[in-house]
């Protein structure tokens, strides 16, 4: 049981260095597919961790525990920049259509005066 949480903090630890490089658009999707795998590996780990915990396997835990925190924090980071991206994208696109077509939300009555009363 020491050997999978040895290999968990492992494949934490190759998380974190993966999401502490800046990333570019490109190399952001690879990372993730990355990332996306050694979570489904650090799953496969936690079916073999069970109690009863030595002491050092309790100490082992408790440094586990720690990484997972930044690395949700780190993962929060990344979630938060695509998010980011992918509204600037939207901006963009609407931008680019009211370039094209300026006088597509005009409104027809624009000139004219409608009487409310009958």
């Amino acid at each position: 049981m020491i050997d999978a949480l040895n290999k968990y903090i492992d494949k934490t630890k190759i998380m974190l260095q993966l999401l502490a490089k800046p990333l570019n658009n490109e190399q952001r999707e690879s990372a993730i597919n990355k990332i996306t795998q050694l979570i489904d590996e650090r799953e496969a780990l936690t079916k073999e961790i069970k109690p009863p915990f030595s002491s050092e396997e309790q100490e082992l835990g408790k440094q586990a525990i720690e990484l997972d925190q930044q690395l949700n924090q780190e993962l929060t980071k990344v979630f938060q920049h695509i998010k980011k991206d992918m509204r600037n994208a939207k901006k963009q696109s609407r931008s680019n259509h009211s370039y094209l077509n300026p006088y597509k939300n005009v409104a027809s009555f624009d000139g004219r005066f409608l009487d409310s009363k009958k």
